[in-house]
């Protein structure tokens, strides 16, 4: 439960802060860059500014071209064959007349007139050459000269009340009451001097004001000066080029610049984000030398101007007008206003913000609940699908759709949105199964190898607790005698030595993939085949028991060195099903198994004694060895018995360790496995003649000396009729 709680709550978490970073993103851009001074505030603009770069970009058709806009580049050649720059007022005046005589419609100065210029012994001055230049190209119908100056948001840089000469071109505005865009001035410092602003010339403000991160996005189009409101440059050009005559609404949701092909939304400072529609290679340009320097009936400049919106300004790099811009970030000023202009003319202006913020709090909650729905179903290759088709289907979606159709979506808190949800209950994920594992570590490692708790850890859906029925080979081990042993040592010594046998013998358990299930004094309880399934289980539970037989010698030899008691220990296997899981109550329980094969693997175990040897393995366990196993391993049949509490006979046989006796001699192995088969078919007096050389040899093998009894004892006194060779304990052991 608080893992669910703590999932939603993180989503929650992250999905309020994109929608909130959306709102601040397109706040910032409404209140202007001012705000980017906070760097709180201004880290949803950089992100959502540049990604909608990139993908504005992607959209651009790089060779689609405006020839209604002409640049009259003040270019290096220009600056090398006309002179340094500024340029006299004579030079400019003869520039407007070449234009004049080549058909130009509107000429736009991005090159400021704040400064009289100063001649001695002149007929004219040459202020007023360009003056009367103006005059004459605007005497001529619907041709225009628009005449830049610069407007700041501090009154000590700027007028008192606005210049008389900008009174003739205030735009229509309607407002609400106490509805406003902030107050600016026409700055004292670049203001067109008073001969050319009486020319008739229609003046623009220009200003070119980055974002935050340095790049130029907001034209300011409107400038709100004593409560009236001024056009700008390149408004100025779309009037004087189209005759439209826009109309500027405030509201306290709103500003937009109304034009005939759509409306401008506005922000407070009054500007508005540009539709960027190329570089130098997008419009048409023309060398101001070489329109000087050209014939009067030149075909190409005639056809480059005729009837074009000119604007003169600068492309020269060492004029310092350069740019940085989403489209170049070293693109001459004057191309601000030209894409300006194009935006206005082709009605490419941005759609309501309103529309934009909800399409993209639409897209931000749509695309986080289906990751989520996703990976609910908790397949990680399908999560990772499922967020990059997300992910490419928004971006190309909008790269695609909704850009071009002027949406300013906030894709970028959208995307992170998407992968930030999917990250944190991926996160969750992990913790959780890191968690499970080392529970699953920490539960199992007292059990089993470490080779196992891996393969448990890699997949634990092969782990599955709580009593399940599974076929096992069961090991039960003792130390014989330990009772006179234990008397005979102090408590540090008995300690000792009982660790130092035990942990040996569970490393070999482990080393072979078996699991420990208990310690009971001296005993140890083990078995293979759980938790996880192991087909060859018995062949490793054998190879277990036979190397603990095989290292018990070296351990007594430390043993007596230290002066301690030899060990002695039996060793009993089984197989069968049993019930295996976690047994005991919800608060304290141990892994184990349950059932009657570990009965009879005890039994089996407790009868070591009473036939002489190590190892006592069931019938059960042979059956479940491949015959290439059986191959591997030395076995003889010891007895088939019924043990104490069982009703049904097993035959038990005796593990041969490497040193054993019979595995050194094949020879009496061999006649003792004959005799013992005619011991049970009761043919008593060929079992003593095949016995007794065995005896012979080796004088000290208990199950040869009992069989050689019985069968004697037999021959004596016959066993009933229907003796079946079973030999019935009643006892454990």
């Amino acid at each position: 439960m608080v893992v669910k709680i703590v999932r939603i709550l993180g989503v929650l978490l992250i999905v309020s802060f994109c929608a909130l970073s959306i709102f601040y993103a397109l706040e910032q851009q409404e209140l202007g860059h001012r705000v980017g001074q906070s760097p709180l505030l201004s880290y949803p603009s950089f992100f959502e500014d540049r990604f909608y770069d990139i993908r504005s970009n992607m959209t651009r058709d790089i060779r689609a071209k405006d020839d209604r806009l002409v640049m009259a580049a003040i270019d290096d050649e220009s600056l090398a064959k006309i002179g340094r720059f500024p340029w006299p007022r004579q030079v400019w005046a003869d520039v407007l007349k070449r234009l004049d005589h080549f058909g130009a419609k509107v000429v736009m100065f991005d090159v400021f007139f704040f400064e009289e210029e100063k001649a001695c012994n002149v007929e004219k001055k040459p202020d007023e050459l360009l003056a009367e230049a103006i005059k004459e190209f605007q005497s001529h119908d619907g041709k225009k000269v628009i005449l830049p100056y610069q407007t700041t948001p501090y009154a000590e840089d700027g007028f008192k009340e606005a210049p008389e000469d900008l009174l003739n071109f205030m735009i229509n505005a309607s407002q609400s009451k106490g509805q406003n865009l902030e107050q600016r001035y026409v700055s004292k410092n670049n203001y067109v001097i008073p001969v050319l602003a009486s020319t008739g010339a229609m003046l623009g403000h220009v200003q070119a004001d980055a974002d935050p991160d340095g790049i130029i996005r907001q034209y300011l189009a409107l400038g709100n000066i004593d409560t009236l409101y001024f056009p700008s440059a390149a408004v100025q050009v779309y009037m004087a080029y189209t005759n439209d005559a826009p109309k500027f609404e405030i509201s306290p949701t709103d500003n937009r610049l109304i034009v005939k092909n759509g409306s401008l939304s506005l922000n407070t400072q009054g500007s508005t984000k540009v539709r960027w529609f190329g570089t130098q290679h997008n419009f048409g340009q023309v060398s101001i030398h070489k329109l000087l320097s050209a014939k009067d009936d030149d075909p190409e400049i005639k056809k480059i101007i005729d009837g074009k919106i000119i604007f003169i300004g600068s492309t020269a790099f060492g004029a310092h007008d350069l740019r940085h811009t989403p489209v170049d970030p070293m693109l001459p000023g004057v191309y601000f206003h030209m894409n300006m202009v194009h935006s206005m003319l082709e009605g490419k202006i941005f759609q309501p913000k309103e529309k934009s913020v909800l399409f993209s709090w639409g897209i931000l909650f749509a695309a986080t609940a289906i990751i989520i729905i996703v990976q609910f179903f908790g397949m990680a290759i399908i999560d990772i699908f499922a967020v990059l088709l997300i992910g490419g289907g928004l971006f190309w979606g909008d790269t695609l759709i909704l850009t071009p159709k002027g949406y300013e979506i906030k894709l970028f808190f959208c995307l992170f949105s998407v992968v930030a949800c999917y990250s944190w209950n991926t996160f969750l994920s992990f913790y959780l199964s890191t968690k499970e594992k080392k529970k699953i570590k920490g539960t199992f490692s007292r059990y089993v190898s470490p080779a196992i708790v891996d393969q448990m850890l890699d997949d634990p859906t092969k782990l599955k607790v709580g009593g399940e029925r599974k076929n096992i080979t069961v090991f039960f081990s003792d130390v014989r005698d330990f009772t006179t042993i234990s008397e005979k040592l102090t408590p540090e010594q008995l300690s000792h030595s009982l660790n130092h046998y035990m942990g040996i013998m569970t490393d070999l358990i482990f080393k072979n993939n078996g699991t420990l299930d208990k310690y009971i004094g001296d005993a140890i309880v083990a078995f293979w085949g759980a938790p996880l399934p192991i087909e060859n289980h018995p062949y490793q539970a054998i190879t277990a028991a036979l190397q603990m037989i095989e290292i018990l010698p070296s351990i007594n030899e430390k043993f007596k060195a230290e002066g301690l008691p030899e060990f002695k220990h039996g060793i009993g296997l089984n197989t069968g099903d049993c019930s295996v899981g976690n047994m005991g109550s919800d608060k304290i329980f141990a892994y184990t198994a349950l059932g009657d094969t570990m009965n009879l693997g005890a039994r089996v175990e407790s009868l070591c004694k009473y036939y002489g040897v190590q190892l006592n393995v069931s019938e059960n366990t042979l059956a479940a060895l491949t015959e290439e196993q059986r191959k591997m391993l030395s076995f003889r049949t010891l007895d088939k018995v019924k043990v104490k509490g069982k009703e049904q006979p097993v035959t038990l046989y005796e593990g041969l360790h490497s040193t054993h006796p019979f595995k050194l001699d094949p020879e009496s192995l061999a006649n003792y496995e004959l005799a013992f088969k005619c011991y049970q078919t009761k043919k008593f007096e060929e079992a003593i003649k095949l016995l007794g050389p065995i005896h012979d040899k080796h004088p000290d093998d208990k199950s040869t000396k009992r069989v050689l009894h019985i069968c004697e004892e037999f021959i004596k006194t016959p066993p009933p009729e229907n003796w079946d060779g079973v030999f019935t304990h009643t006892t454990k052991g």
